[in-house]
């Protein structure tokens, strides 16, 4: 979340709005469903929950106390981009952790008959760090790990950051040029086996990596929103049958085409190539179109993960 003269007053509403959205939805997956279950997705939020379930501190304000220095660290040694934006998102996505909290809402009254009935067992209620949205660890995985995919997806789109293990990754990118992926891969795996160590138990271990990989790909659609498009490689017989497919593409399906050229492996005899970008509801005429002109055709047809230019939205994200 960037505040300069080029955003306008609208913009910066918006963003503030989705930073407090994402991080009412985050806090609501974490407090509701992961930490009840001391299921931890890697983060800060996973380190939190040792604090919470051995000592009694509040993850939120745990989560806070760790990502204050972090944040310093990422200003001082990677730059600005953790900046205002990261600290919103950090800062208000702490708070919520512990606004929701359904230990919270049961002093205050409510959602009563809802958080008893999930934490009464024999009679008596569960301790306040346990008490939980449902009484089943699945449930609670796959709701919390979608719930806070989503949350951070908005914050995200809000050019805004949680903060966490953000930083120690563009660390390690930053200082021993350990790819993102890898550094992510070192950071979560590391947390997340601390952890399930920490409580002794294993089978920790596997929901907190299905947690992770499920608030990962919830973080991805939401960010960049369902595959939509597709493009294709066509390898025609000969170069007239090419010019066909090429003019009812423009007619019919109203999408540009770019010649490739290339030789053919077997024949070494030069070829055109047709490539193009279409919307996936334009699959079934485009094959149409292609076998009815070349019913000997080679096609290639893959998923893209966006395309940037007329007639396409672009699902970028920016920061």
């Amino acid at each position: 979340m960037k505040f300069n003269s080029k955003i306008s007053t609208y913009s910066i509403i918006k963003n503030i709005g989705g930073i407090i959205l994402g991080s009412l939805i985050y806090g609501i997956g974490l407090s509701w469903f992961l930490i009840p279950f001391k299921v931890a997705p890697g983060g800060v939020g996973g380190l939190s929950q040792i604090f919470l379930h051995f000592f009694g501190w509040n993850a939120g304000f745990t989560m806070l106390i760790f990502n204050i220095p972090l944040w310093l660290v990422g200003l001082f040694f990677i730059g600005k981009e953790f900046g205002i934006g990261t600290f919103a998102g950090f800062f208000i996505s702490s708070l919520m952790v512990d606004l929701v909290a359904p230990a919270r809402l049961y002093k205050w009254g409510l959602f009563v008959p809802l958080i008893e009935k999930y934490n009464n067992v024999n009679g008596q209620m569960k301790p306040l760090s346990e008490l939980a949205m449902t009484d089943e660890i699945f449930i609670a995985t796959i709701a919390g790990s979608i719930l806070l995919g989503v949350g951070i997806g908005i914050i995200f789109k809000s050019r805004a950051s949680t903060g966490g293990t953000d930083i120690p990754v563009a660390f390690l990118k930053k200082k021993l040029n350990i790819s993102v992926g890898n550094g992510y891969l070192i950071i979560e795996t590391s947390i997340i086996l601390f952890t399930g160590i920490m409580f002794g138990d294993l089978n920790l271990i596997i929901w907190s990596y299905f947690a992770l990989f499920l608030s990962s790909k919830f973080v991805d659609m939401v960010t960049e929103g369902l595959s939509r498009v597709k493009a294709a490689h066509i390898i025609c017989t000969d170069n007239e049958a090419a010019e066909r497919i090429k003019e009812r593409i423009f007619d019919e399906l109203e999408r540009g085409v770019t010649y490739l050229y290339g030789e053919g492996g077997y024949l070494q005899k030069e070829k055109k190539i047709l490539f193009v970008s279409f919307s996936i509801r334009q699959a079934a005429h485009l094959k149409q179109i292609i076998l009815y002109e070349d019913k000997d055709a080679f096609i290639v047809m893959n998923d893209v993960h966006d395309v940037i230019g007329s007639g396409f939205k672009s699902r970028g994200l920016s920061l």
